[in-house]
């Protein structure tokens, strides 16, 4: 059965609480009963856009990459958005996301709540417009904590000090303060599926569902690892990304901002009743994030691949 996440209050984090989704049930999420804040154009709730000068994409995420090592991090993974559309015949812009840091910058976030390794490691998406501009976008620290239902203002600093270091260094500049968090809610933001299963099971059998569909697996990290910030040991956390060109690559054409929140991204914890949870972010918030409709034929079935692969991670059986 398919649970949203128990709803919180966030308004240290100055959250407008939008309204949630319907209640789900049964690997099917109902439609979202009212309508959800809009996007402003160009520039989602929650993020930071900063120009890249003259660079070009390639050469911008090559300075990303360096950033995210020199900062202390490793790069999870490179996923070049426009050769994967170009793959199924859409051509699109360049657009290629960069996903990594440190644990030092997540295990705070991760010892707040374990759902935010849904929002980890920091992305960075490096995309071309029409006019030929090169920008950089990321998520605010902000932004990850609030759809994660972290308050605590803390929690988020490392996040936000590693994200400030990277764009500096890659881009000569500080990011500006992210857009508004208007819409930006926990509730209902995150999808799970419970499981007996121990953490690595539950994994392996994710990677497996993605490769028996259309779905490819472009990492797995395990985000409770490594030596951190020197606090205590987190319970297992893991993070499986998961790229669908197919459904992808029209919505990239769309609203090519949505390449931020792609691929596909299951969390996999241990919880504090040692149960082991499945969590992927709702797509249709997603795609109401970046200006797209949800009744989009291709937002419905990134809805229902996720699904289908989270069900099979929990050894569900229809």
């Amino acid at each position: 059965m398919l649970v949203p996440v128990p709803p919180r209050t966030v308004r240290a984090l100055g959250v407008a609480l939008a309204l949630a989704v319907g209640s789900t049930a049964c690997a099917n999420p109902e439609p979202l009963v009212e309508e959800l804040p809009q996007a402003a154009p160009g520039q989602p709730a929650g993020t930071v856009v900063l120009p890249a000068g003259a660079s070009d994409v390639a050469r911008t995420v090559q300075r990303i990459q360096d950033a995210i090592t020199a900062a202390g991090g490793t790069v999870t993974a490179l996923v070049d958005h426009a050769a994967d559309a170009r793959g199924v015949g859409v051509e699109i812009p360049p657009n290629t996301v960069v996903i990594g840091g440190s644990p030092a910058a997540w295990q705070p976030l991760l010892r707040a709540d374990q759902q935010a390794a849904a929002e980890l490691p920091q992305r960075y998406l490096v995309r071309q417009d029409g006019t030929g501009a090169v920008t950089l976008t990321t998520n605010s620290a902000a932004y990850v904590a609030a759809v994660s239902g972290v308050v605590a203002p803390e929690a988020r600093t490392a996040l936000h000090d590693t994200t400030t270091a990277v764009a500096r260094q890659a881009l000569g500049a500080d990011p500006p303060l992210g857009s508004p968090l208007i819409g930006v809610t926990p509730v209902n933001y995150l999808l799970t599926v419970p499981t007996d299963s121990p953490v690595p099971e539950a994994v392996d059998r994710l990677r497996r569902a993605a490769a028996a569909g259309a779905g490819r697996v472009d990492a797995v990290l395990d985000l409770s690892a490594g030596p951190g910030d020197g606090g205590p040991p987190l319970r297992p956390t893991s993070l499986v990304l998961v790229s669908t060109p197919e459904a992808e690559a029209p919505l990239l054409a769309a609203a090519p901002s949505i390449g931020l929140d792609l691929p596909l991204r299951f969390a996999v914890w241990r919880d504090a009743q040692d149960v082991t949870q499945i969590g992927y972010p709702d797509l249709r918030r997603i795609a109401v994030r970046h200006g797209i409709p949800v009744d989009d034929p291709n937002v419905a079935r990134l809805t229902a691949d996720a699904d289908r692969i989270a069900r099979a991670a929990a050894g569900a059986v229809d």
